[in-house]
């Protein structure tokens, strides 16, 4: 059986949360609810090397919970756990994926946040930088360069002014270099998103693409070159404040947003997806941001369990 990416990927983040040694009674309780609620549940689980026994492997348990967990949130880490086959899951090839060559351990000095946290951070030039939820950079600073290795998830910097080392940028998709700034970026499954807030940047694309970008406009780019540059619209940072402002984005980006904020699984029917809306939504308050959603768009809200909810068409 070659199972459904979204099934693969919620039966990872079951496994991931149930391989520590703390998950509480509630999060294996909403475990086995998703696991009896359809066979292929349960297929995909002993697919995945061997079902549950796998969870007691030695390997996997000398991984932090957290690392497991916030590393199946990044596009890289998840990516190349979804497109394995699951025939060749095993044991030891699941124990493989969580080396530091995938990016599931940490790294010297990297700065990250967890489900639900923003953090701010003074670096060492007196830049400031800002992590949204589930974010993680890693700044490799000396005498003659300022480096932001972002990983997975969003940044917004402010850069302080230092003509001798201009500050960079960079992720698996380009680097962005400036002197001195103010500019949000957005690493994604298969692209970066900059907006910049004030100034101007330089972008250089893992294929010698080369953009200069203003301040108040969005530059979405890849590792092949540059997909599109255009104004910015205004809203992007409201994340900083705790707000999720959505002008005409379909309801499956406005979820991967509040993903970031929610712990557990939140199943997105095909046929609701693309549904399009606007609005302004909390995200610090996740529950209330999906009982808007379901008032103003034609959805109902299933919820098995607090970590587990379904997002399906409105019964006619």
């Amino acid at each position: 059986m070659r199972a459904d990416e979204t099934l693969i990927d919620e039966a990872a983040q079951w496994m991931a949360l149930l391989q520590s040694g703390d998950v509480s009674l509630g999060e294996r309780a909403a475990f086995e609810a998703w696991r009896t609620a359809d066979p292929r549940h349960q297929q995909i689980i002993e697919q995945m090397g061997g079902g549950l026994n796998l969870l007691r492997n030695p390997n996997l348990r000398a991984v932090p919970r957290n690392s497991l967990l916030h590393s199946l949130n990044a596009p890289s880490s998840r990516r190349r756990f979804i497109s394995g086959s699951l025939s060749v899951l095993g044991v030891a090839v699941l124990a493989g994926l969580l080396g530091r060559r995938y990016g599931w351990l940490p790294e010297a000095g990297e700065l990250s946040t967890g489900t639900g946290e923003r953090r701010d951070f003074a670096l060492p030039d007196g830049s400031a930088l800002t992590l949204n939820a589930r974010s993680r950079v890693v700044p490799l600073f000396d005498s003659t360069q300022r480096l932001l290795a972002l990983r997975s998830g969003e940044l917004l910097v402010d850069v302080a002014k230092d003509p001798s080392r201009p500050f960079v940028v960079e992720t698996e998709h380009g680097r962005i270099r400036a002197l001195g700034t103010k500019l949000l970026v957005q690493h994604n499954d298969d692209s970066t998103r900059l907006v910049m807030l004030h100034s101007q940047v330089e972008v250089v694309t893992a294929s010698g693409a080369r953009q200069v970008v203003e301040a108040g406009e969005s530059l979405l780019f890849n590792d092949h070159g540059i997909l599109s540059l255009q104004r910015s619209n205004g809203h992007e940072s409201a994340w900083t404040q705790g707000r999720l402002e959505v002008r005409d984005r379909p309801l499956s980006e406005v979820i991967d947003s509040l993903r970031r904020y929610r712990r557990g699984i939140v199943h997105v029917s095909a046929e609701v997806a693309d549904l399009r809306l606007s609005g302004l939504y909390p995200l610090d308050d996740s529950d209330r941001t999906l009982q808007l959603l379901e008032r103003s768009l034609p959805i109902r809200i299933l919820w098995h369990n607090p970590y587990w909810i379904s997002i399906e068409p409105r019964p006619s």
